[in-house]
């Protein structure tokens, strides 16, 4: 009998989130879930598609899965993917790739779908496609693709279909699994269960108050693999808050695609601060067009809410950034940056650009360099870019640079982050940090502090266990970390 799982989740913390809902949905089936894949019968894949990179990991680990444990994918890999197979002849209702309806569980048809059962869908076209879901290759060509390399591949489902494992799980042979027909729900609806974290921070949960997004910059794949923005309303993200630090969290991570773009995320922030247990809170990822001098001013007077602030500009040109469809200006970002600056509380500031996007001079990746020479971020996580599929970028804008030149784009904007990273690391010696102890590595300890820096210290006979909070003084820095010791 196939009973127990291992999930390996890769890249985003929105995943984590989510692969803490399939967890919760199969242990209330009845399925055991496993740390070690080694003792696990299924391995569940929950993918990123952000950048091919991520992909061709994915893709490289099935080679390592050995062939008498089943494998699953779900999330962006294969929502991407999702396509129409007879094209012209394909019902409306099927060109919506299964993203955009919600369902009703005591409605809900699950079709496996061959190629012969779509056919017969066609056939009788009174019939109403509005309450079904569908799995598997019909309308995806990653699983027909991977299934004939990887003949244990079996099955392939859609994040949003999480709630409805149990009946989709049923139509493939799982006829033995029992559940609790009441918790049958949405995605958005699904609370996980106590004790059911799959961060590598045990002490951290990550909660979802979005998913999806309309934004479609140029380069983006979120909203073809992720679909558009959906909500979560304020209860159901403050309950789950609330399980998450009766359990076992001290930090609450609060996720959406653009999370700041919620038009309560001013009222979720409140209402999570108010609550007992929590001692640190932030959220990823923001829009540089969706912060407000209110959200500014929590940052400065809350000291829960961490004092950290990561703004992904992807550039300092405003031709690139045109190209992008960012929706902002180098000056907006200049100006956003000095508001912060000009707050109370010492803010650490983070950010992500692209390297080299497609048609970019010279002159527009000096632009580039001339914001972090200006502003002196604490990191910056830099990304080559990678054109993807479906995208604005991908079909219109011709991704002209050799590799070569971008990798030496890279060095040079490395090279400046090193410079400033140093620089405002020694600032932060003598300081005393709040640190969420991550791990043990030889004869140190790492973590985190409450500016998002990474700190270590030697170990010493203090009682000191992994993932609680402590109190660290800084003595020393380098590049990318600093270096404390227990007070």
């Amino acid at each position: 009998m196939w009973k127990k799982f291992h999930i390996i989740t890769l890249w985003c913390q929105m995943n984590y989130a989510d692969s803490v809902r399939i967890k919760s949905v199969l242990t209330n089936c009845g399925f055991e879930y496993v740390d070690n894949q080694d003792e696990a019968d299924i391995l569940i894949f929950d993918t990123c598609s952000v950048r091919q990179k991520a992909e061709d990991k994915i893709t490289w680990s099935l080679k390592d899965v050995k062939k008498d444990k089943k494998i699953w994918i779900t999330w962006c890999m294969v929502q991407h993917n999702f396509r129409n197979i007879l094209k012209k002849n394909t019902p409306n209702q099927f060109k919506r790739w299964n993203f955009l309806w919600t369902t009703e569980w005591n409605q809900i048809k699950v079709y496996w779908v061959e190629n012969d059962e779509i056919k017969d869908l066609i056939d009788h076209k009174q019939t109403s496609l509005e309450n079904m879901v569908f799995i598997n290759h019909a309308f995806n060509p990653l699983f027909f693709n991977l299934r004939q390399t990887y003949p244990n591949l079996e099955l392939c489902f859609r994040i949003d279909d999480t709630g409805f494992l149990p009946l989709i799980l049923e139509r493939i042979w799982y006829e033995w699994l029992k559940y609790d027909i009441e918790l049958l729900n949405e995605y958005e609806k699904i609370i996980p269960q106590e004790n059911a974290n799959m961060s590598e921070h045990q002490t951290t949960a990550y909660v979802p108050i979005s998913t999806g997004c309309n934004q479609f910059c140029s380069y983006c794949i979120v909203p073809y693999a992720r679909w558009l923005e959906r909500y979560f309303s304020v209860e159901q993200v403050v309950s789950e808050v609330k399980s998450h630090l009766k359990s076992w969290a001290k930090e609450i991570v609060l996720l959406g695609q653009i999370v700041n773009k919620h038009p309560e995320f001013l009222t979720i922030l409140k209402e999570v601060l108010k609550l007992d247990w929590l001692e640190r809170l932030r959220y990823t990822s923001p829009y540089p067009t969706y912060y407000s001098d209110e959200l500014l001013a929590l940052h400065e007077n809350e000291e829960k809410l961490c004092p950290h602030i990561h703004i992904p500009f992807q550039s300092g040109s405003d031709e690139v950034l045109k190209r992008m469809f960012r929706g902002y200006k180098a000056e907006d970002c200049f100006n956003f940056v000095q508001k912060i600056q000009k707050l109370k509380r010492k803010i650490s500031i983070t950010t992500d650009m692209i390297i080299w996007f497609s048609w970019e001079t010279d002159s527009d990746f000096d632009e580039s360099l001339k914001l972090v020479e200006v502003w002196k971020f604490d990191m910056i996580y830099m990304w080559i870019y990678s054109p993807r599929p479906w995208t604005f970028a991908f079909k219109q804008l011709k991704d002209d640079v050799s590799a070569k030149v971008k990798h030496e784009r890279w060095e040079k904007m490395n090279e400046l982050l090193k410079k400033w990273s140093q620089e405002n690391n020694k600032a932060e010696i003598w300081w005393v940090r709040k640190v969420l102890v991550d791990e043990i590595r030889w004869d140190e300890w790492s973590g985190h502090t409450d500016n998002m820096k990474q700190i270590w210290w030697k170990i010493d006979w203090k009682d000191v266990k992994a993932w609680e909070f402590i109190d660290v003084k800084i003595i020393d820095s380098w590049e990318f970390k600093l270096f404390g010791e227990i007070i």
